[in-house]
């Protein structure tokens, strides 16, 4: 059985150990038990423009403990939200459990329907959206930075932005757009560490993070991993995946992309099982991520370098 649901990668001996001796390390300089710095550690801060290619981010993005810890502070902005679909719904229930109305659509219902823009926040994904390997072009980036300079709020996650097989720097930015990102899936789900970035922090959103910010300690432990190499071995498997993720988006008839996740359209009943049965693999159900029924998410997130994806070669196109 070939599980390709997107369990996270165990991390090779050696890298664990770098990682414990940065956390020793951290965890014995003076100050170690001080309050956070509003927006970051400035080592982890300047590690993480740096990988990120943010530039104008003076000093770096504000440091933030990942993704959903920035739900609630969005929230209080008091807009009405809406998610592009497909993606991931954790995000969607993190909006509506801090009491935010939510709206679903593709990105095209998307953009017609957050009028008037200063009433609403557009959440999305790219570069390498979960499920389906979706990334900004120039229309739709120019479409959305209109949305933003009519007062629209935006949001791009960019946490699969390290899972490309070539250089970043064609990965899109909307221009006015607040940008935000994980280690998680670079890292593993422990990481609780994530960043964002934007032009200006609205005071509702600067109050929550000043007090979710990750450990002094914590960051501090980042800061040095980064220092002695271990972003630069985390960005190595992300490329190593993103290359996986293309090999098996062109297996499946998908023009090949990057990111983690390829998303199938099977004709078939019950297709996760169908695939379970038929092919030896595990895989996520489409519709849990807001695609439509009869597909099926292959994340390769786990995946050891070697993988070959032979099944796929025995699935039908879309």
């Amino acid at each position: 059985m070939h599980d390709v649901t997107g369990a996270a990668h165990r991390w090779p001996e050696d890298l664990a150990q770098l990682w414990r001796r940065c956390l020793h390390r951290a965890a014995g300089e003076p100050g170690w038990d001080t309050r956070p710095p509003w927006r970051g550690d400035p080592g982890l801060r300047a590690a993480l423009g740096a990988v990120l290619e943010l530039p104008g981010a003076e000093g770096g993005p504000l440091v933030t403990s990942g993704i959903r810890p920035l739900v609630a502070p969005f929230a209080l902005l008091g807009r009405t939200v809406v998610v592009e679909r497909p993606s991931y719904l954790g995000v969607v229930t993190a909006f509506e459990r801090c009491g935010a109305r939510v709206l679903r659509a593709e990105l095209e219902e998307a953009l017609r329907i957050a009028r008037p823009a200063r009433e609403h926040l557009l959440w999305i994904t790219s570069p390498w959206r979960n499920p389906d390997g979706w990334s900004l072009d120039r229309a739709t980036a120019d479409r959305l930075a209109e949305f933003v300079a009519d007062g629209g709020v935006l949001v791009q996650n960019e946490t699969y932005r390290f899972f490309t097989t070539g250089a970043t720097a064609d990965a899109l930015r909307v221009p006015g757009a607040f940008v935000a990102g994980s280690m998680t899936k670079a890292a593993g789900p422990w990481a609780r560490l994530g960043w964002l970035h934007g032009d200006t922090v609205p005071p509702q959103i600067e109050a929550h993070l000043r007090a979710a910010a990750p450990p002094t300690v914590w960051q501090r432990a980042w800061s040095r991993f980064a220092e002695d190499g271990g972003f630069r071995r985390l960005l190595e498997r992300c490329r190593t995946v993103a290359a996986l993720t293309a090999h098996a988006s062109a297996l499946s008839g998908h023009r090949p992309h990057g990111g983690a996740s390829v998303l199938l359209r099977l004709d078939v009943r019950e297709p996760v099982e169908h695939l379970r049965r038929e092919h030896g693999l595990r895989v996520g159900d489409g519709q849990d991520f807001g695609a439509p029924a009869g597909t099926v998410r292959l994340c390769f997130l786990g995946c050891p370098a070697d993988c070959d994806h032979r099944a796929l070669g025995l699935l039908p196109h879309p």
